[in-house]
């Protein structure tokens, strides 16, 4: 059984959010992914039974100016592994999500 975990930052006003799903096949597994990138969370991740972190996806959109004035942020996700260039960081999201 895989947990699919979500953490939004929702800023100084309010609380982070964090969701967790329960993915019982890879179907479910792409679902809650695709699912919790369509609502542009910021960090979702695959965990096990014991809690620990296969890999995450980081939401890292720039904002770009939409022409009308305003600003828009386009959806753009990197996945990070447990052994990558910044494992600090990455341990330290993981834990966070938990």
């Amino acid at each position: 059984m895989i947990t699919i975990r979500t953490y939004s930052d929702n800023g100084p006003y309010w609380p982070s959010t964090v969701m967790k799903y329960q993915a019982a096949c890879l179907k479910d597994v792409i679902f809650h992914t695709r699912l919790a990138m369509e609502e542009n969370e910021q960090y979702i991740g695959a965990f096990n039974e014991d809690g620990t972190c296969y890999g995450l996806w980081e939401e890292d959109g720039e904002p770009e100016p939409d022409g009308e004035g305003g600003w828009w942020k386009p959806r753009h996700y990197t996945f990070r592994r447990p052994g990558g260039r910044s494992a600090k960081a990455f341990v330290m999201m993981a834990e966070k999500m938990k």
